[in-house]
């Protein structure tokens, strides 16, 4: 029995700060909406009412609003996430509760409650650490306003429309009363905030843990599958050859009718073959690489001189666009392998009195580039999508292999094999390599004979 895989603790952090990044967005256009609510409110206590700081109050009311909005609005335009979306907003939020609640009252605003759901998100949208550095900095924006409230030093603390004065009549005993249980509530929903922000780490891990295991469990079922049946493949080869043996044997004896007959036989007998050594080709892991600098137009020619008499036989022209020298760090016989593979394929596609271009160049990042061309009738866009899926192919004939086995060889080398239409009709097959490197130690090897 396997132990369980431990998903990482990046994957989890990732999928968290995604999560809390959508929530936050969310929160952000409700702050947007009520941007003009802390202003009004503000001025609330201008009503009737001429000092001066309470006009100042408006004025920063206003400009930390428009500080938030600007960057409200600036964050919602980044495509990346952030590790903490928002690490400022309590930095504007915050101060301006304190300007708002002082303007309306201190101690005595009616707005004090709020503090509960701005100490209760803060910890839901920041790690726990962080979240309580907010919790104690919003309990001593609210000791300024109780020391503002006890001291009586504002003669006009409380707007005309809510009595005036320094106070609104409640007594000392009951504002340290709600102080102390505002201070209480705001650390209790803390802790809440802070406790469901686990629970949800917790079902993230649970959940990439059950992925993980089925996934696991997926692998090794598809890696069993994969070993069955290239066995099985393997086993079946020698069968086919004698057959294919005896059927020569017999062929030689045999006229007319029945030679005609053998000779499908055999045909057929070819196709088989080949279609077991493609999977079996598909199905071994992939052998080390014997990488080297090799020229990719001389590979090219190669090929192409090796397609000339299937080229012929199809009234098909191949033709190797001359430029300049491009050299990659590769296995040349992989690399000679998917493009004997792509184009084949062009081949089969390419109508009669058409041209197959083999076009090699260096890429701007230094790396090589193989295309091949061909004026074929290309690819519908939903077949493009999964023609390097096994067994997914357009000949009628096809095992659907060759091109992920190219694939496959081009991503060991840290490339890329695609396939895109064509301007002017056609499909064109793009090798990707990645820069060239230099041989370490060793000698430089020649990959072209």
């Amino acid at each position: 029995m396997h132990s369980q895989p431990q998903p990482t603790a990046a994957g989890i952090e990732q999928v968290q700060r995604e999560a809390f990044s959508r929530m936050f967005r969310q929160v952000t256009k409700v702050l947007s909406f009520l941007s003009p609510l802390p202003v009004v409110l503000v001025s609330l206590g201008l009503i009737g009412d001429t000092s001066a700081w309470r006009r100042w109050c408006v004025a920063v009311a206003l400009a930390l609003v428009a500080v938030g909005v600007g960057a409200v609005t600036a964050w919602r335009r980044q495509p990346v996430v952030t590790q903490e979306p928002g690490r400022w907003v309590p930095l504007v939020a915050f101060p301006l509760f304190t300007v708002v609640n002082l303007s309306l009252g201190g101690l005595e605003s009616p707005l004090i409650p709020l503090v509960l759901p701005a100490s209760f998100a803060t910890a839901i949208l920041f790690s726990p650490a962080r979240a309580r550095r907010w919790v104690g900095y919003l309990l001593a924006l609210l000791g300024v306003q109780a020391a503002v409230t006890f001291t009586g030093g504002v003669d006009d603390l409380v707007p005309v429309i809510f009595g005036g004065g320094q106070r609104a009549g409640h007594s000392d005993a009951l504002l340290v009363t709600m102080l102390v249980v505002t201070a209480f509530l705001m650390v209790w929903a803390n802790f809440i905030g802070t406790t469901m922000r686990r629970t949800f780490r917790g079902m993230v891990r649970t959940a990439l843990d059950a992925r993980d295991e089925a996934l696991k469990a997926h692998e090794e079922r598809v890696r069993s599958l994969t070993t069955l049946s290239g066995e099985i493949a393997h086993e079946l080869k020698n069968p086919l050859a004698s057959v294919k043996g005896l059927a020569a044997m017999i062929a030689r004896e045999v006229e007319g009718r029945p030679a005609e007959r053998l000779a499908v036989l055999r045909r057929e007998v070819d196709r088989m073959q080949e279609i077991l050594e493609g999977f079996l080709n598909f199905s071994r892991p992939l052998l080390p690489l014997n990488e080297a600098q090799v020229p990719l137009e001389a590979l090219c020619r190669q090929v192409a001189e090796l397609h000339e008499g299937m080229a012929g036989e199809r009234n098909v022209s191949l033709k190797v666009t001359q430029g300049p020298p491009v050299e990659a760090w590769c296995d040349a016989r992989k690399v000679r392998q998917v493009l004997i593979d792509v184009v084949q394929n062009a081949l089969d596609a390419a109508p009669r009195g058409t041209t197959v271009e083999l076009h090699a160049w260096t890429a701007p990042d230094g790396g090589g580039r193989v295309e091949v061309k061909d004026r074929g009738p290309g690819l519908a866009e939903e077949v493009r999508a999964r023609v390097f899926e096994p067994g997914i192919t357009t000949k009628p004939h096809g095992s659907g292999l060759g091109l992920a086995l190219s694939r496959a060889l081009m991503r060991q080398h840290g490339g890329e094999l695609n396939l895109r239409a064509r301007e002017g009709g056609g499909c064109v097959a793009e090798l990707s390599l990645p820069p060239a490197q230099q041989a370490v130690e060793a000698p430089r090897k020649e990959a072209l004979s």
